[in-house]
């Protein structure tokens, strides 16, 4: 799945290292509803549990970036690829068409900043209701938060409701926001964005991101 900008990749071994790095960021792991310090062995069998047929999906966020040279990886779907993050969806419920949107980052801070994330938000729904099937995607984002709010908003998400003091974090009961992007509300808004030209090559999917 790609963009002019972006590549989604499964997740290699190999990428381990680098998702356990950006992970204990305290940028990163600061917007996680619930955090533990995350390690090489954990991920791994996170990893090695992900099968076509579990409720989950993580896809490795690669920039396009021809200018990199200096990120060493075996795996790559491009040579332009730069692995610069991950996104994920959970909770693939087949019965009643709907899953909720995982946790998305940018772990590479010079990345930030530059619509990958939208573009990257915007692929992974395309592939819930185009791939899946799924009529409903959810998302739960605390009120701190209010990036991710802003990113999945930009990629069509609405507020649905806000629980109040729903979550304990940092020593404090915070709220709690539950979003959600329905399938005809996608198609009308971004299908055409993300359509794929003649040639090949992807088309433009929007710009602007917090992420």
């Amino acid at each position: 799945m790609q963009t002019e900008k972006v590549i989604l990749s499964a997740v290699e071994l190999e990428d381990v290292p680098a998702i356990v790095r950006w992970r204990n960021l305290p940028s990163v792991y600061g917007g996680f509803i619930e955090y533990e310090p995350l390690g090489s062995t954990a991920q791994t069998a996170f990893l090695n549990n992900l099968t076509p047929q579990s409720s989950r999906r993580l896809w490795l966020i690669n920039a396009r970036d021809l200018k990199a040279v200096t990120y060493s990886k075996a795996v790559r779907p491009s040579a332009d690829a730069v692995p610069v993050g991950t996104v994920g969806i959970m909770d693939i419920d087949r019965r009643n068409r709907r899953c909720e949107f995982g946790p998305i980052f940018i772990g590479e801070t010079e990345y930030r900043r530059r619509g990958l994330a939208l573009d990257a938000e915007l692929l992974v729904l395309d592939y819930c209701f185009n791939h899946l099937g799924m009529h409903k995607v959810i998302a739960h984002v605390p009120e701190s938060n209010a990036a991710v709010i802003r990113l999945h908003e930009a990629a069509g998400f609405r507020q649905d409701v806000v629980l109040r003091d729903h979550i304990f974090r940092g020593g404090r009961f915070e709220d709690l926001h539950q979003l959600s992007c329905l399938e005809g509300e996608f198609r009308e808004r971004f299908t055409s964005r993300l359509a794929v030209t003649a040639d090949g090559s992807p088309g433009d999917p929007g710009a602007g991101s917090a992420g």
